[in-house]
């Protein structure tokens, strides 16, 4: 009995708890959403390291890394020079301190990229608070930090999810404008300063992803042909040009030529559009109806076409975000080039839209109780894989095999040479990751001319004393390096691809390659 009644005491303990929490978030609703927001992408930059594609490493870090050494950007350099001088800025107090770890660097840059991202679940918050209603803005905030996709490419190093935080801001100060009955003069004073500061964010936003342009012309124009904005937008506009003179500027320093970045980005995009539209760059391309089945997919079906289906609903009524935002979608899907990673910017304006159209069709739904079942199926089914997928995505290792072998030899400080055998695929090495001074390092890919690419270093002012083997007979190549060598390979440690990786080629060979990476140290 006393076990029976304890049990029961602490039932009753846990209950309460779970009220008080909903009692919590009713009273402070954008509270809660933010501070779950924050404490997943805590979790999602401390557990997710390395990297997701190539260019969150080789193009975003490796530019900050550069700048942070006193390296100047090359000529050709097209994008601006912001987003990597704000992360070289981190490395460089960081080093500053006395830090020697390029793993620990990567840490406190994904932990402030976290913090910096959750910027987006206010913005999502108030925006839908303002133009639809609490109702609305619960269910966009509670997307936008939950999310499966969100926190993960938040603190991973993509300018698509860098540049949604001033997008947003942009259009939260353009939209409590719009809202606004004051008439008074400080009040339409003001208005000047929020359009002006609209303006700015989107500038920003802009040059952080410049291939942004196909949202922010329309948004631009929108603003002019409105009547309500009309008589403000001169001073969006100012605003939004100032950004863009400065980034014309900063290339003088970096390209020798104003306005580089533009002409580069925008002037020859369209002089060759046609090969645009039909040669992808070796990137992963598709038909221009790709990017609707991604859409599809990530947002869960059967669930997704509700989701389309309620933004739809409310895109007809709110233009000045459906409008840019379909824009920005019919030009990525006309582009050969077709990454899942391009999308990121939209994916908050596609969750506000959506959200609005959610309490417009619910009231259909609840009309029928067959209908209002099928409604709240669909719902639980959404929230249930989302936090399923939610829960692994934050702890994927991105290109595991390739980065924690370099993170395990420099935390040995004893790295004076180092043999890549990229047997089973070949790879471009994350060399940041060795840390400074770098030890040298040589690639092996032909297993027929091993002996000979060995010999080539032999002489030279260093000794190699690690080995980072990637083959699909481990013991059979191992074997062929010892005998090159003249040396024992003595096993260190054995690293095998992340869930993530191993997913991603799973569904994408071609363009995901994994495999154990095994680490050796060279003995006599």
């Amino acid at each position: 009995m006393s076990s029976w009644f304890y049990n029961l005491i602490q039932w009753h303990q846990v209950t309460k708890k779970i009220l008080s929490m909903k009692n919590f978030f009713r009273e402070h609703p954008l509270r809660t959403l933010i501070l779950f927001g924050f404490t997943v992408r805590i979790i999602a930059a401390i557990f997710s390291k390395g990297f997701l594609t190539l260019d969150d490493h080789f193009n975003l870090v490796v530019d900050a890394d550069t700048i942070a050494n006193g390296i100047k950007l090359p000529l050709d350099y097209k994008d601006s020079v912001l987003y990597p001088w704000s992360v070289s800025l981190i490395m460089s107090a960081i080093r500053f301190f006395g830090n020697t770890s390029p793993d620990m660097e990567m840490l406190v840059v994904r932990l402030l990229q976290a913090a910096f991202s959750t910027l987006g679940i206010y913005f999502v918050y108030k925006i839908l608070e303002t133009i639809s209603g609490e109702e609305s803005a619960n269910l966009g905030g509670l997307l936008m930090a939950s999310f499966f996709i969100l926190p993960i490419t938040a603190v991973h190093q993509f300018e698509e999810s860098i540049c949604q935080i001033p997008l947003l801001a942009s259009i939260w100060f353009v939209v409590r404008n719009l809202q606004s009955k004051e008439n008074a003069i400080r009040e339409q004073s003001n208005h000047r300063w929020y359009f002006f500061l609209a303006g700015i964010f989107l500038g920003i936003a802009m040059i952080l992803r410049l291939p942004l342009l196909s949202f922010a012309l329309p948004f631009v124009l929108f603003l002019f042909l409105q009547s309500s904005t009309r008589k403000h937008s001169l001073f969006f506009f100012f605003g939004f040009a100032l950004i863009l003179l400065l980034q014309a500027a900063s290339n003088v320093s970096i390209n020798h030529q104003f306005g580089y970045s533009f002409l580069e980005r925008y002037v020859n995009v369209f002089k060759h559009s046609e090969a645009l539209v039909e040669n992808s760059g070796g990137y992963p391309a598709g038909p221009p109806w790709r990017y609707a089945i991604t859409l599809l997919g990530i947002f869960l079906p059967p669930f997704s076409f509700l989701f389309v289906f309620a933004s739809f609903k409310s895109g007809k009524k709110n233009m000045l975000l459906s409008l840019p935002t379909l824009s920005f979608f019919v030009a990525h899907s006309l582009i050969a080039n077709k990454q899942e990673r391009f999308l990121l910017p939209i994916i908050p304006l596609i969750i506000i839209i959506s959200a609005i159209g959610f309490v417009e069709i619910k009231k259909w739904f609840e009309e029928n109780t067959f209908r209002w079942k099928i409604y709240k199926s669909l719902w639980m089914y959404f929230l249930v894989l989302n936090f399923l997928l939610l829960s692994v995505s934050i702890f994927v290792y991105g290109k595991k095999d390739r980065v924690e072998p370099l993170v395990y030899i420099q935390h040995q400080h004893n790295a004076t040479g180092i043999i890549f055998a990229e047997f089973s695929y070949t790879f471009l090495v994350p060399e940041y990751y060795f840390g400074k001074p770098m030890p040298t390092y040589i690639e092996l890919t032909n297993r027929n001319t091993i002996i000979g690419d060995i010999e080539k270093f032999n002489g030279k002012n260093f000794s190699l004393n690690y080995c980072v083997l990637y083959s699909n007979n481990i013991e059979q190549d191992k074997i062929l390096i010892e005998q090159a060598l003249k040396k024992k390979l003595l096993l260190q440690k054995e690293i095998t691809p992340s869930v993530g990786d191993w997913l991603a080629h799973k569904l994408n060979p071609k363009f995901n390659k994994t495999n154990t990476a095994t680490v050796y140290s060279i003995s006599d």
